[in-house]
């Protein structure tokens, strides 16, 4: 049985920037549809936003390269140029704790600007994610 959100459920999420609800949302149809890129970049880089609560070393250690590969050229894509910077060079530098440290900082002071690009990657392709008619 496919999985659908209503779309007023959807809207009030996306209106409200409630983007941990979005999130949700989007990795749960990530697994069942195959969605569009700037979906999938969303769900990606989410996951790296959220990984400075135990050290975004942490991050780094655990992605396959290709996914990183691939997760860097889709922010190259779509024009998150400084936080493509950012995310290629955690990559270079995550085994050195004072440069994590750093880009955990980072990414806590630059919260708003990181969650004003996830809900950009959404409104590219919000109509996806909107229940399937039967």
């Amino acid at each position: 049985m496919a999985i659908n959100y209503s779309k007023t459920f959807i809207d009030r999420a996306c209106e409200s920037r409630d983007v941990f609800t979005l999130y949700d949302i989007v990795r749960t149809l990530d697994a069942e549809r195959d969605l569009a890129q700037p979906l999938k970049l969303f769900v990606r880089m989410w996951e790296w936003c959220c990984s400075t609560r135990s050290g975004v070393w942490q991050y780094y250690e655990n992605i396959p390269l290709a996914e990183f590969q691939k997760t860097a050229d889709m922010m190259d894509r779509f024009n998150l140029d400084e936080i493509a910077i950012r995310y290629r060079a955690g990559m270079e530098n995550w085994e050195e704790p004072e440069y994590c440290g750093d880009l955990d900082n980072w990414i806590d002071d630059n919260w708003d600007t990181l969650e004003t690009a996830a809900i950009g990657l959404i409104e590219l392709d919000r109509k996806s994610i909107y229940p399937i008619a039967r």
